[in-house]
């Protein structure tokens, strides 16, 4: 049976933790050493993932957030997130993250979203020496707005959308992807590309892509990086077969559109 330290291993080789930013806590979150049986992946560690991990006798977490960025000052059982540093100790669950050295690895959400648009000849948008590779841009089958929108639709399925500068039958030859939060990259992108999909964008990033013609799909946050276990997942089942791989049920966006509103004019 693998050990929490074999797969962590494992992992750096694949994507190594010296590709995160400076400011990031990719990494052990917390570590022990045990023998693990079960792994469960998950975006981030909240209340339904610890739950879900104690429930269904996870001996580890994969996660894409780390429990914390920011140095911790200390713990307190009553403040969150520092106090799932203490239940999942409690829990003897060890948790390591791949945050900004998945985003810009081949293995991240971003290539993988690439991937499944049926990008080609794809680089980084920003191609320059000493700038991290956040951000993928490449060809694509000319297709209207319209069909490329719906293809997105199923990528993202049962996720919040929202489009600026949409016009449903101009025709798409380039497109540019930035899981997570890319719209500072909207000057870069509108120079190398016609379509942009990403998350995050706030009203000043939609009227700057509009003023400089980008078309930009926003599936938000959750919605372009909850897919981020997909390659990972792929490689660890063909070294670790002995291991049962899950993926958290109970994440879910924390936005949600209220009935109410439904058919509202």
């Amino acid at each position: 049976m693998a050990t929490f330290r074999e797969i962590v291993n494992f992992l750096r080789t694949i994507v190594p933790e010296g590709m995160q930013d400076s400011w990031d806590n990719s990494g052990v979150q917390i570590g022990f050493d045990k023998e693990v049986e079960r792994i469960l992946f998950a975006l981030s560690i909240n209340e339904s993932v610890v739950e879900e991990a104690k429930k269904k006798d996870i001996d580890m977490i994969v996660t894409h957030h780390p429990i914390t960025i920011s140095p911790i000052k200390y713990i307190d059982e009553r403040s969150v997130p520092e106090s799932f540093y203490l239940r999942l100790i409690q829990e003897n669950i060890p948790v390591y993250s791949m945050h900004t050295n998945l985003d810009v690895s081949p293995f991240g959400p971003t290539a993988i979203i690439a991937e499944k648009i049926g990008l080609k000849d794809v680089k980084p948008i920003i191609n320059q020496k000493g700038m991290p590779p956040y951000g993928l841009v490449g060809e694509i089958e000319p297709v209207s707005q319209k069909l490329l929108v719906k293809k997105l639709c199923k990528v993202f399925a049962d996720d919040l959308y929202r489009i600026v500068n949409y016009s449903p039958e101009k025709i798409v030859r380039k497109v540019s992807v930035c899981s997570g939060s890319g719209a500072s990259l909207i000057r870069e992108v509108a120079s190398v590309s016609d379509f942009f999909i990403t998350g995050d964008v706030k009203y000043h990033d939609a009227e700057l892509a509009i003023m400089l013609g980008l078309t930009v799909f926003d599936a938000g946050h959750f919605g372009t990086e909850k897919l981020f276990y997909g390659k990972l997942l792929k490689a660890l089942k063909e070294r670790f077969s002995e291991i049962t791989f899950l993926v958290a049920e109970s994440e879910k966006s924390p936005f949600e559109v209220p009935d109410e509103c439904n058919g509202c004019s």
